[in-house]
């Protein structure tokens, strides 16, 4: 398995967890916080995108739906920090990055 999927699996499951303590209520500083993972997380992207093609050429994946997961990972990167995302769409989302993820690595053995 490609060591890129793992990161941006643990990437996700970092989005979880900070999710979770922004509802709690806790504060996250932008330039502390929230720019360095982003910017990690979008580290993690374009390794991604270098991959496209091969993503692209196994069954179930097509153009759009890898142009949706790049969006929501990066959407989630941002979103998980705040208190006010919506629980609904930070969770649905998240569970349709999590399962292209899991695809692409359970079936992805040509990467």
């Amino acid at each position: 398995m490609p060591q890129f999927i793992q990161q941006l699996i643990h990437d996700v499951q970092h989005m979880e967890e900070q999710y979770k303590k922004a509802k709690a209520g806790e504060l996250f500083d932008f330039y502390e916080i929230v720019k360095p993972f982003t910017d990690l997380v979008d580290q993690h992207i374009a390794v991604l995108k270098s991959y496209e093609p091969h993503i692209l050429a196994l069954p179930y994946m097509n153009k759009m739906k890898f142009d949706i997961l790049v969006s929501n990972i990066e959407e989630l990167s941002v979103e998980c920090h705040f208190k006010r995302t919506s629980r609904k769409l930070f969770t649905e989302k998240l569970k349709a990055v999590h399962y292209d993820l899991s695809y692409i690595q359970d079936n992805g053995v040509n990467l």
